[in-house]
C-alpha cells in the first residue's frame, strides 16, 4: 500500500513538472541549427533564388542585386559572396512603418525619420513659423515617398513578419525582448541567447543576457579548433537587438568558416 502511494505521488508530481513546460504551437518557420524549414518544406540553402521562389513565390524587389525582398512575407534572403547561393535569411519584427523605424534608429535606416516624428520634435519648438513647418513637412513627406528615402530604396520589406517562429523548440514574435525570450527558451529547456560583443567601444559585454546595447544576441560560441571549423556545416541563428527590442532574425548558412557576427 505504501509503495502504490508512493508510486501516485511520483506520478502526480511527473505531470506538475511536465505541465510547467510550454508547449509550441504549430508555426510556418522552423528553425534550428541544423534545420530550417516552411510549412514543412526544407529550405533550400546553398542554391539559387529560383529553388527558394518554388517555395514563397516570387520576390517583390532586388537591392542591391544580391538580396531578393517578399515585402508581404516580412523577409529576405541574400545570395553569398562567393556566387549566386542564398546563405542568409533575414525575418523582420520591424521596418520603416515601426516606431524605432519613424524614428530613425533601425540599423540599415538610420537618420531616416517620418513626418509624425518629425511633428511631434516640433511641438516643443515655439519659435517654428507654421509656413517654414509646412514647407519642411511637405520636403521631408516627398523624400520619403518617391525620392532618396523612399521605402523602395531600403532594405526592410514593406510588412514585418507577423506570425510567431519556432526556433528550437521556443517561440519567437514580434514585440519580444531579450528577456522574454530567455524565458520561452528556459522554459524549452533551451541554452539562452546571449549578447555577441563586436561593437568596439570600450564595454566587455560579451555573454551578458541583459545589455541594452545595439548588436547581436546567439548560443553560438565558436569553434574549439581548425578542424572543427573546417567541418562545419550548421545555421548560425543570430537575433539583433536595437534600442533594446529585437529588430530582426538573421540566420547564415556557415559552411567551414566561422561567420563572423558584424
Amino acid at each position: 500500500m505504501k509503495q502504490f502511494a508512493i508510486l501516485i505521488l511520483s506520478s502526480i508530481f511527473m505531470q506538475c513538472q511536465t505541465s510547467k513546460k510550454e508547449t509550441m504551437s504549430q508555426t510556418d518557420f522552423y528553425i534550428s541549427e541544423h534545420s530550417i524549414s516552411y510549412k514543412s518544406k526544407e529550405l533550400p540553402f546553398g542554391k539559387s533564388v529560383a529553388e527558394w521562389v518554388k517555395i514563397f513565390g516570387k520576390y517583390d524587389r532586388i537591392f542591391q542585386t544580391t538580396v531578393y525582398i517578399w515585402d508581404d512575407l516580412g523577409i529576405y534572403v541574400s545570395e553569398s559572396d562567393k556566387d549566386n547561393s542564398i546563405d542568409e535569411l533575414h525575418i523582420f519584427f520591424m521596418n520603416l512603418d515601426s516606431p524605432l523605424g519613424q524614428r530613425g534608429k533601425l540599423e540599415q535606416a538610420k537618420g531616416r525619420v517620418s513626418v509624425g516624428y518629425i511633428k511631434i520634435k516640433d511641438k516643443n519648438v515655439d519659435w517654428l513659423e507654421e509656413e517654414y513647418k509646412k514647407e519642411k513637412y511637405e520636403r521631408i513627406e516627398e523624400r520619403n515617398t518617391t525620392g532618396s528615402d523612399a521605402p523602395k530604396n531600403f532594405i526592410y520589406p514593406f510588412k514585418i513578419y507577423s506570425k510567431s517562429l519556432n526556433i528550437e523548440g521556443a517561440e519567437v514574435k514580434a514585440g519580444m525582448k531579450v528577456t522574454d525570450i530567455n524565458k520561452k527558451r528556459l522554459a524549452a529547456d533551451l541554452p539562452a541567447i546571449k549578447y555577441y560583443d563586436a561593437d568596439m567601444n570600450s564595454k566587455n559585454e560579451d555573454g551578458s543576457l541583459t545589455t541594452l546595447s545595439n548588436g547581436y544576441f546567439t548560443t553560438f560560441n565558436g569553434f574549439d579548433n581548425e578542424e572543427e571549423r573546417s567541418k562545419a556545416d550548421f545555421y548560425n541563428i543570430m537575433y539583433r537587438q536595437t534600442e533594446g527590442e529585437i529588430e530582426y532574425i538573421r540566420i547564415v548558412h556557415d559552411k567551414g568558416q566561422e561567420y563572423y557576427k558584424f
